[in-house]
């Protein structure tokens, strides 16, 4: 019995293809995650001027990329943006771990009954701290 099998043989490897991303494509993808959430009473041409800051590319070039109007985006270019990029990400995950961080403190701080972040906790009877100057007696010439 020659000809088509009954079953299929399975997927067509059309649908396994990797997208590639042109430079310019990128590079635009590059600047909005450089630039980040406009910030309170910002413009875009504000953020632009600020990934122009960061990545040390003039304003209008990074315009330029921002409207894909750029015709090719050279190597250092790209370099300066995924470094700019890379920066960014870290930066915002730091804030991110800091912003837990308090939030976990504040929790704690409601469990045990303390009245914000920002007190003296070695006075605080509760934690069986005690002040430095109770903690060593032999500075008091005993």
């Amino acid at each position: 019995m020659l000809g088509k099998s009954p079953e299929p043989a399975g997927k067509s490897p059309k649908g396994c293809e990797a997208v590639v991303m042109t430079a310019r494509a990128e590079a635009r993808t590059l600047v909005e995650a450089i630039a980040g959430p406009l910030r309170l009473g910002e413009n875009v041409k504000g953020a632009l001027s600020r990934v122009a800051r960061a990545t040390g590319l003039n304003d209008r070039r990074v315009r330029g990329i921002w409207h894909n109007e750029a015709r090719s985006i050279r190597a250092d270019e790209m370099d300066r943006l995924r470094q700019a990029a890379r920066d960014a990400r870290a930066t915002e995950q730091a804030r991110d771990e800091y912003r837990a961080v308090i939030s976990k403190l504040v929790a704690c701080d409601a469990a045990l009954g303390l009245s914000g972040p920002d007190m003296d906790r070695t006075s605080d009877p509760a934690l069986g701290l005690r002040p430095r100057t109770e903690d060593r007696t032999l500075d008091r010439g005993h």
